[in-house]
Parts: structure tokens; sequence; C-alpha cells
């Protein structure tokens, strides 16, 4: 019976594990007046997107009819990440040294935000895998219709917390 119970006892042991129950990695952001520090609320027109630079694979059909293989270097592609009314986001960062975000206010009106990191990769445990923590450098902005952005905390890993405050003017 001992012998049974101790069985049991392990076998439980080696199927749970301690691994985090978030193991992605995002930048969050605030959205501050700049006057008062109040909540700020991005409305529906506003739309970001992320930036990265990769190589990508184009086939090309020649006028005979077949088909070529090329490879465009350091291209710059984009992605939606954000389109709702939000008064903060939570983004993912690039695995390269930098992350490109662009807020879009409207078709002519946006900013660019660049965070430059360095890239951390973090192992729990083996049975958790690899994360990826960050670093944050330094942070570049336009200010088209921002005012500021404070790095509030530059450790970017699993936790839910606060890394910048974006301030906008009160109208």
């Amino acid at each position: 019976m001992i012998l049974l119970l101790s069985l049991v006892f392990m076998l439980n042991g080696c199927n749970s594990n301690n691994c985090p129950l978030t193991t992605v990695s995002f930048a969050h952001f605030e959205f501050l007046n700049s006057t008062d520090s109040k909540q700020h609320t991005m409305g529906d027109s506003v739309v970001i997107t992320g930036f990265t630079v990769a190589d990508v694979t184009v086939n090309d059909t020649l006028k005979d009819g077949t088909v070529t293989t090329r490879i465009v270097k350091d291209s710059l592609l984009n992605e939606i990440l954000y389109n709702k009314p939000t008064t903060s986001m939570s983004l993912p960062l690039s695995y390269k040294s930098t992350t490109t975000y662009v807020i879009h206010y409207s078709k002519k009106m946006r900013d660019t935000i660049v965070v430059e990191h360095k890239n951390i990769p973090y192992i729990e445990s083996i049975d958790c895998g690899t994360m990826m923590f960050y670093k944050v450098n330094n942070i570049r902005y336009t200010t088209n219709a921002l005012d500021s952005i404070e790095t509030v905390n530059p450790d970017i890993n699993n936790e839910e917390k606060i890394n910048f405050n974006i301030y906008f003017p009160t109208n």
C-alpha cells in the first residue's frame, strides 16, 4: 500500500510543472492626457500597425508563362495589430533588435514609434520551453499627434505591467 501511494505521488509530480501561465512577452502602452495624466481613449478610426524587415520570396510570371523565383532582400512587412477604441495596448516585439509601430490616426496623420531593445532568451525549465524577454535601450517617436512617450519599465517580460506611457494633448 505504501509503495502504491509513493508511486502515485511520484507520477503526479512528473505530470505537473510550474510553468508560467503566460509565456509571451508584450510591451504594454498606456494612453494618457498630457495635462492631467488621466486615461486618453483612442477612437474608432485609429489603426496601429507593426513593421518588420525580412527577406521575401517572390514568384514572377514571365510573358512566356514561365515562373521565376527571386528573393527581395530587406522587404518592409506590416500587419495590423490594433484597430479598436482603447485606453491601452499590449503589442508583441520583434526578434530583431528594433520594433517599429505606426499609429494611423487618419490617412495622412500618423506617428511612428521605434523601440530599440536587447533580446534576452529565457528558460524557466526544459518542460516549459523558452521565452523571449526584452530590455529597452531607447525609444524614438514622431510627434504629429502625440506629445511624448515615457519609459516606465524598460524590462519587458511575461508579467503584465506598464512599460510605456504615451501622452496626448487634450483639446
